[in-house]
């Protein structure tokens, strides 16, 4: 059988305010048609469908459109996990009816993991090609009680274990529910694994922001392949190539525009017979182009990019790229954006259109500085930093003691992840 592994659509996400829809939109044209074209049997996707949990008519659009297309193919069926920035109530809502188009969505863990075991029959020939745990995004609730008066050190410890109690239970659940012994046993997961490497950019705040949620090895012996999502760069986390992420369809800032996108083709003979991986890289539908240094280095960086732009033979299909601009600099710039557009401006004259649309332009000081009496010294924008930095910097500006700090930062990721697991975020 032969598996594509997609995860973090992310649909209806903004970049600093800006609709990325057309971007989106091209994503999943494309998946469908390498679906298609690759006779896919079996479709993946490993949480985050969507980028909000309340997403708006477009991003909602986009997916039961693409849904609608993809059983119009010949895949013999799709599994869908919720994921941390998914609403799991808005992702079960339709489950029962996306099921009968074999469509098996798991927004949330189920009270009896059996719940969770989804068998994917050959479209044509109505046998079973796979068994597939289908495990997503699990919320503190779905794994453990709070205990009272426990330390963070104590939570963490107990959430983990709650954790790889539940893949467990799913993995003998599986086990049990194969017939078949050449059938295949894949497994889901939206976490974070040991041993992932993630953007520095991108921070990712699962169980408390820990980034060890389960180990590798943990992932019991019987699954063929585990399918997870969370982290955004593809990557393989065991030499067999068994445990994966995909990464993001789309990249989510300028510091994953870096690298191309992807998604994982696996074919598998056999249970236990091993799986061969490959990529499939998604055309880059929209540049997103970051320029840095001083003045003079970024207009004339803008300038060459402008001109490359120009030169080049787009596709008809081709997006016009997007730009963000840090200058670095101790003196303030006040006609920034005059500059940057006039540089453009240079190269494509005072009628034509600007080659690069510009979301975000600031100056970043070039020597350290403390913080001012109004404690200002980050010209980062809010979208750039997390909410552990901001409470930390809270921290240090009270003078709150490593005795004590340990303690108000644990409590403080509860309250983010108490605040996360509601939706309130």
């Amino acid at each position: 059988m032969r598996l594509l592994h997609t995860a973090d659509w992310h649909l209806g996400h903004r970049l600093y305010d800006h609709d990325r829809g057309p971007e989106h939109k091209m994503a999943l044209d494309w998946l469908l048609t390498t679906v298609v074209e690759e006779a896919v049997d079996l479709l993946i996707v490993a949480g985050d469908v969507f980028d909000v949990s309340t997403p708006s008519n477009a991003a909602r659009q986009q997916y039961y459109n693409f849904l609608s297309r993809l059983t119009r193919t010949d895949c013999s069926g799709v599994v869908i996990i919720g994921g941390n920035h998914d609403s799991a109530l808005m992702l079960d809502a339709v489950a029962e009816l996306a099921r009968a188009l074999s469509v098996h969505v798991i927004g949330a863990a189920r009270g009896e993991v059996q719940e969770q075991i989804v068998t994917i029959n050959c479209k044509e020939r109505k046998v079973p090609i796979a068994h597939v745990a289908a495990v997503p995004y699990l919320r503190e609730r779905d794994v453990r009680s709070s205990n009272f008066g426990e330390s963070s050190e104590e939570r963490l410890a107990n959430l983990k274990e709650g954790i790889q109690h539940h893949y467990d239970r799913i993995a003998e659940e599986t086990k049990n529910t194969r017939r078949e012994p050449s059938v295949p046993l894949i497994a889901t997961g939206h976490l974070f694994a040991s041993g992932a490497a993630d953007d520095s950019g991108k921070a990712s705040y699962i169980y408390g922001a820990d980034e060890h949620n389960i180990e590798v090895d943990h992932f019991d012996a019987c699954f063929d392949y585990v399918a997870l999502g969370h982290v955004h760069r593809s990557q393989t986390l065991d030499e067999e190539g068994r445990v994966a992420y995909s990464g993001s369809i789309v990249p989510l800032s300028f510091q994953e525009a870096q690298s191309r996108r992807s998604v994982r083709i696996i074919d598998i003979e056999r249970a236990g017979g091993g799986v061969s991986v490959s990529k499939r890289y998604l055309p880059n539908a929209r540049r997103l182009l970051r320029f840095r240094g001083s003045l003079g280095e970024v207009l004339a960086q803008l300038r060459k990019a402008s001109e490359e732009w120009l030169a080049a033979d787009h596709p008809a299909t081709a997006l016009r790229p997007w730009g963000e601009v840090k200058v670095v600099t101790d003196d303030p710039v006040p006609d920034l954006k005059q500059r940057l557009v006039a540089a453009m401006r240079e190269v494509v004259g005072r009628a034509g259109e600007l080659p690069i649309q510009l979301l975000f332009h600031n100056t970043v000081p070039a020597t350290p500085r403390a913080l001012s009496d109004a404690g200002v010294a980050d010209t980062r924008v809010l979208d750039e930093i997390a909410p552990s930095e901001v409470f930390a910097d809270v921290c240090d500006r009270r003078g709150v003691g490593e005795d004590y700090r340990k303690e108000v930062v644990g409590a403080f990721n509860d309250l983010l992840s108490y605040c996360q697991e509601g939706d309130l975020l």
